[in-house]
């Protein structure tokens, strides 16, 4: 979602998006209504897997869920800093006790929209966050 969402809106930040699995070669039709609605095309959106040059150069990995960070730091310990750069989305942007964002994957629209809601909400309050970190406000 930042991905499309920001992609050129803000100066110097990069987005890239990428997953554990490719289970389809196209987003699903309820994520493409929610980002379709803010105005924004997915028209270009390619999945990618997830792999360790990704994450070697990136500075900044948020994952949805805790289970994919302990994925991530098990699968990629040799990673230079993993363990500095990866974070849940919910985690990054200060909630401590409810990090998990759930896939709403085979669900029905209510909880798809509901979980839309909660990413999006969550991505705005992170690129507020990054915002203040390129400043030296603030610190992950």
């Amino acid at each position: 979602m930042a991905e499309k969402k920001y992609k050129g809106e803000i100066e110097d930040i990069e987005f890239d998006s990428s997953g554990f699995i490719n289970a389809f070669s196209y987003a699903q039709p309820e994520t493409v209504n929610f980002i379709k609605s803010k105005g924004v095309s997915m028209s270009d959106f390619r999945p990618k897997i997830l792999n360790a040059s990704h994450l070697k150069n990136n500075d900044l990995i948020l994952t949805m869920e805790e289970a994919h960070k302990r994925k991530i730091f098990k699968k990629y310990k040799n990673v230079r800093d993993i363990d500095k750069k990866v974070y849940t989305l919910k985690e990054f942007t200060g909630n401590e006790d409810d990090v998990d964002i759930f896939d709403p994957y085979m669900k029905n629209h209510k909880s798809y929209l509901e979980t839309m809601i909660e990413i999006e909400k969550n991505v705005d309050l992170a690129i507020q966050k990054i915002i203040k970190m390129k400043k030296g406000a603030e610190s992950p």
